[in-house]
């Protein structure tokens, strides 16, 4: 167990030192390493879990076994927090993608000392909001896109992880083979829009990436 500062709370640096002062009561810090699992599906979400430095990734398997990747988050940002609000297990198994550090913080007295509050509860409204609208262009984007549209949209959005994914684990995450998602990267790469470089990808015109997502 690591010692927590309150530097660690920067995502909550809307609250006052005392509230500040009393998270850092109720919190655990702890180090993980690339790989190592946060939390499986099913399990009971004893801690609201704040992602402080590093990426995790949400995912679930499909009925032919294959991994489904249905969400990466860059820290900072609270993790699977819908299960914590409706206290209900967690929907899906959640992995670190590079090594990380989360704090681990006790729910149960959150709950009755943080929740009503006005500034957090509309906090918790909007984080919550903004991960619904992604999870809505994720099924969207699955299931009506084609390949080059989907890969481009991922690389506009995810512009500050591309340095810690290979490519292969994106199209991992795209959910298309990895044949074809080199070859579109291929064409990419030809009309100067993305170089790759040992694997990572890295977007050179924004616009004409842009242009390739639809409305």
């Amino acid at each position: 167990m690591d010692t927590i500062g309150l530097d660690d709370f920067s995502f909550f640096s809307f609250l006052k030192e005392e509230d500040l002062l009393r998270l850092k009561e109720i919190s655990i810090k702890k180090q993980y390493n690339k790989g190592e699992i946060l939390f499986y599906k099913g399990d009971n979400p004893r801690y609201l879990h704040l992602l402080t430095k590093g990426i995790v990734k949400l995912y679930t398997y499909d009925y032919k076994d294959n991994e489904v990747v249905i969400h990466n988050l860059l820290a900072p940002s609270l993790i699977a927090e819908i299960a914590n609000y409706e206290e209900v297990c967690f929907p899906a198994n959640c992995a670190f993608e590079t090594n990380a550090e989360v704090l681990l913080i006790d729910y149960e007295k959150f709950k009755e000392e943080f929740l009503l509050k006005p500034e957090i509860s509309m906090f918790f409204i909007k984080s919550l909001t903004k991960k619904i609208k992604f999870l809505e262009n994720f099924i969207s984007y699955n299931i009506s896109s084609n390949s080059v549209e989907k890969i481009a949209k991922f690389l506009y959005d995810n512009e500050e992880i591309l340095i810690n994914l290979k490519q292969v684990k994106i199209s991992q995450i795209l959910n298309i083979r990895a044949e074809t998602f080199s070859r579109k990267l291929a064409t990419l790469k030809k009309e100067g829009i993305i170089q790759n470089e040992k694997g990572y990808i890295k977007i050179l015109d924004h616009k004409k990436l842009k242009e390739l997502i639809s409305n």
